[in-house]
């Protein structure tokens, strides 16, 4: 199984929850899975020196590996790699996120790795996210959210990874208020104008939590065909083996039989 980038056409368009999510879709489908955000920013809430973002990520995704690993580089201010290293006199060495990725990617099956803001936030002078998805090799899956002028930005963001030869796995979309396009009009769109899948839309959910996104997202991924060659590909043979275990026993929160019966709603 092959890692994901998962990119955003703008900052505060679902990233986290998106990634979070699959990170927790794919445990319950016990695929060993390890999540990676190299660069986050912002405000630590719990005044530990970690970003919120990844923490979520670790804790949806059932990780034991090391923060630094899961995230070599943390801004205490709300900005790009470029502008927040500079503000706060940091010195950013590429190698270590590459050696990072290496050794998550030893660990674990496959490695989800978040970017930060856009596909063109900067991280170096002359290097961007975008360069940072293609030293890693990765495909990218795109996030959208459905405000008024997210199809600029998408198209943007999908013609910057066509001109990077980033091969792009289709796009989810957000509805995180309640103006702008409605799902059905901007997936539509998106699909018509990049011939790329919308692998599925999630709408404004008024009372936010992410366990009630994640079992939105869950509930949408399960009916979708898109998904499955994607980020849902199963390893039969260890569905096989669930099947002979204790139903009762717990992964992820979930008893055996819970994930099973999910399992079985995705074309195993």
């Amino acid at each position: 199984m092959k890692s994901i980038f998962i990119t955003g056409t703008d900052t505060d368009v679902g990233k986290t929850c998106v990634t979070a999510s699959i990170a927790r879709l794919l445990n319950e489908k016990n695929v060993d899975v390890g999540v990676m955000k190299p660069f986050a920013s912002g405000v630590d809430t719990n005044s530990d020196g970690i970003s919120d973002d990844v923490r979520v990520l670790m804790e949806y995704s059932g990780v034991s590996d090391a923060v630094d690993l899961v995230n070599p580089y943390f801004f205490d201010i709300p900005s790009s790699p470029f502008d927040a290293s500079r503000q706060l006199n940091v010195e950013i060495d590429l190698s270590k996120i590459y050696d990072s990725f290496k050794e998550l990617s030893e660990k674990h099956d496959l490695v989800l790795v978040e970017g930060i803001g856009g596909i063109l936030t900067p991280i170096l002078n002359n290097f961007f996210l975008v360069d940072l998805i293609r030293k890693l090799n990765l495909d990218a899956l795109i996030v959208a959210n459905s405000k008024t002028g997210t199809v600029n930005h998408t198209l943007l963001t999908y013609d910057t990874c066509n001109r990077m030869e980033i091969p792009i796995n289709g796009f989810i979309i957000n509805q995180i208020t309640n103006d702008g396009y409605s799902l059905e009009n901007l997936s539509n769109q998106i699909k018509q104008l990049t011939s790329k899948p919308v692998l599925t839309t999630v709408p404004h959910i008024d009372s936010f939590s992410y366990e009630n996104y994640f079992n939105e997202l869950l509930k949408r991924l399960e009916t979708n065909l898109d998904i499955d060659p994607i980020f849902v590909e199963t390893d039969k043979s260890r569905y096989q083996k669930m099947r002979k275990e204790n139903q009762n026993k717990v992964i992820a929160g979930r008893t055996y039989k819970e994930v099973l019966d999910r399992l079985s709603l995705i074309h195993i």
